[in-house]
């Protein structure tokens, strides 16, 4: 009987360890995508692949901010990095991390009661030239004209004025119009 109980206690006792082992990782995960914009890397690359310079863009960071956010993420195996010459290009190591982040997320929402749309393209929108077919996010667009509810978004201003000759705008368009400079 005596044998039993030990027996017992020691299989207690290696649960209990690798319980604390994974609480202990859990830890450090949670202090890693505690920074904003770790968080947002993380659903940045949520379904895709990205290179430093479109994250770079996309996030308003300098380049060797981005660096040092994607070697914490790497060194926890939450991203990981394909080489192509001398790019390297981003994804995640497992899309679950970006379901956790949204449960939390959800759970936040309701919680607080937050209406407010939350996917990756309301907060990282990729927009395409309509003349050239350049992509690049929104937050970089030479010039947008909205026309009738929609938004074109240009690359840079010879693109803007092959859309206005092609296409005739009101007064009230042309008013619509922003330039980023």
């Amino acid at each position: 009987m005596t044998y039993s109980i030990v027996r017992i206690y020691v299989y207690y006792a290696t649960l209990s360890d690798m319980n604390s082992d994974i609480l202990s990782i859990q830890e450090e995960i949670f202090k890693l995508i505690g920074n904003q914009k770790r968080l947002e890397i993380l659903l940045l690359l949520e379904n895709r692949e990205l290179n430093v310079g479109e994250m770079t863009d996309m996030l308003g960071l300098r380049q060797a901010n981005l660096s040092q956010h994607l070697t914490l993420l790497r060194a926890q195996h939450l991203v990981e990095v394909r080489k192509k010459g001398r790019e390297s290009f981003y994804t995640l190591s497992d899309d679950s991390i970006a379901v956790a982040i949204r449960t939390i997320h959800d759970f936040l929402r309701k919680t607080h009661r937050i209406d407010a749309p939350f996917d990756s393209n309301s907060l990282f929108p990729i927009v395409t030239d309509p003349v050239c077919g350049m992509r690049f996010s929104a937050s970089k667009a030479f010039s947008h004209i909205d026309k009738n509810g929609k938004l074109y978004h240009f690359c840079a201003s010879g693109c803007e004025s092959a859309f206005k000759a092609s296409v005739k705008l009101t007064n009230e368009e042309h008013f619509a119009q922003t330039v980023h400079a």
